[in-house]
């Protein structure tokens, strides 16, 4: 007769085995789950990171091509080098040129006013002005105290600005209406037509002067 008697150990050990192999299952999966939430959590941070990237990129380019302030800042460095390239054979550029100009239409003015006029910085403003009497077109002399200055332009700064009137002329109307001078008059909300000066209405002057004559 085949004895049908389980051990004790044999009936204690096989629900043991089970609990362990479910209970390490468990485990695995539990870590999996966490994998996969690291997984997704890094995959969301990277696809935020790049549209993040993205959306800077658009905006920046947006920007470049739509900011007024680097729009004039463009404009106004070639308007500039036209300006100066047509008056560099009288040694002048046309910052010098509207400083000569805000000082005789005030017939004469501290250099701290001069810069507020021309939105120059008191540095630029020093060192223009000294060029500027180096070459006897402006004159530098004490104000009512020791601290103070006063500015007035020369005969000779005050020929310059006649003599370079013309082509100051004929840039202002090429300026204002060509495409570019065009749009900074609705961006400076202006309307007004270039004016030609009359020669007929400046004032008369001993003998054209040449370019060369303004030179030291």
């Amino acid at each position: 007769m085949v004895s049908t008697f389980t051990s004790a150990s044999e009936v204690s050990t096989s629900p043991v085995k089970n609990d362990t192999h479910g209970a390490t299952e468990e485990i695995a999966s539990q870590a999996v789950d966490k994998a996969t939430q690291a997984t997704a959590k890094e995959i969301a941070k990277e696809t935020a990171r790049e549209t993040a990237k993205e959306t800077a990129r658009e905006i920046a380019r947006q920007m470049s091509q739509e900011c007024v302030a680097r729009r004039l800042r463009q404009v106004n460095r070639t308007i500039t080098r036209l300006y100066d390239e047509a008056l560099r054979p009288y040694g002048l550029t046309v910052n010098q040129l509207n400083i000569l100009a805000v000082i005789l239409s005030e017939r004469q003015i501290q250099p701290g006013q001069l810069g507020q006029a021309l939105g120059m910085e008191k540095s630029t403003v020093s060192r223009t002005i000294d060029r500027m009497a180096r070459k006897n077109w402006l004159q530098v002399s004490a104000g009512k105290d020791s601290r103070t200055q006063l500015l007035r332009v020369t005969a000779k700064g005050r020929q310059l600005l006649l003599s370079v009137t013309p082509i100051w002329d004929t840039l202002q109307q090429s300026v204002l209406s060509s495409d570019d001078g065009q749009n900074i008059l609705q961006m400076l909300a202006l309307n007004t037509e270039p004016v030609e000066t009359p020669q007929a209405q400046m004032p008369d002057i001993e003998a054209p002067l040449a370019a060369d004559d303004f030179y030291l």
